[in-house]
């Protein structure tokens, strides 16, 4: 994969109809190919369609870009997310207004990878959020996934930049091949800029920097491990970064009514 790779809405690739759709339901491949290290699949589900996700060849990271599906009895509306863990599957059902989904995974099942078996959600709700990363209050963000599942392994968190004047985010790298999905605003990278529906593949150890415009920006980002960051000031632990802000995100059980602390994940990361 190329260091920086990007990828429209109108450059991902129309699929044909997928032996796990039920109705009709559009699927797009964003990141499919052998040399990306991680994957992305874009589903329009018309209302009352159907999709089965199964967490193969890795556990895969399920968010909800637009609109409301259900899953194990529990709606999960936009802003919301569900691990389908490694030897589980899913069928998320689309509501009355149709859904978006976006499913990511990493291309190859690591050999240190846990044993999986289970789904989790996390409704919009229950999602730890901020508005002040303690960032001169120019950016915020919520948690998904950590990385520290006793089953799985991915990583999801949002990002909000609300400056007005814009921010310029200076050249950084992450340890972990990462997937950039734009939600809302413009990324600025050189000249150009990339509105939403806009994927960013960036691999590890890359050095990269962003600004936004005073239009802001929001976006969501994977990864299939829990990641470290090196800026000119040195390197950190972004899980420790996280965490200490916001605590870990409270999945439930797919099935069960509500996200609650009885099924928070409280095992060491990895």
């Amino acid at each position: 994969m190329a260091k920086v790779k990007i990828v429209t809405f109108e450059r991902a690739r129309l699929l044909a109809p997928l032996a796990q759709a039920e109705g009709p339901i559009a699927s797009r491949a964003y990141l499919d190919a052998e040399r990306d290290p991680l994957h992305l699949l874009h589903h329009t589900l018309s209302p009352g369609a159907a999709i089965t996700i199964a967490g193969q060849p890795a556990d895969k990271m399920v968010y909800v870009l637009a609109g409301t599906v259900s899953l194990g009895g529990a709606a999960l509306v936009e802003g919301s997310s569900a691990v389908v863990e490694f030897n589980a599957g899913a069928r998320f059902v689309a509501g009355d207004d149709g859904a978006i989904l976006l499913a990511f995974h990493q291309a190859a099942r690591p050999a240190s990878a846990r044993p999986g078996g289970h789904v989790h959600i996390l409704p919009r709700a229950a999602v730890p959020r901020t508005h002040d990363l303690g960032t001169q209050n120019e950016m915020g963000g919520g948690i998904h996934a950590d990385a520290a599942c006793p089953n799985c392994t991915v990583w999801l968190h949002e990002n909000d930049f609300h400056s007005r004047t814009g921010t310029v985010v200076p050249p950084h790298s992450h340890s972990e091949d990462e997937i950039i999905f734009v939600t809302a605003g413009r990324i600025r990278l050189g000249s150009r800029l990339y509105g939403p529906g806009t994927a960013l593949a960036v691999a590890a150890d890359t050095i990269y920097g962003f600004a936004t415009t005073g239009a802001g920006l929001s976006f969501i980002n994977f990864r299939a491990a829990s990641p470290t960051v090196t800026t000119a000031h040195g390197k950190s632990d972004e899980a420790i970064m996280w965490i200490s802000r916001l605590g870990r995100p409270p999945w439930a059980l797919a099935g069960t009514a509500n996200a609650s602390p009885a099924h928070h994940h409280q095992g060491a990361r990895p």
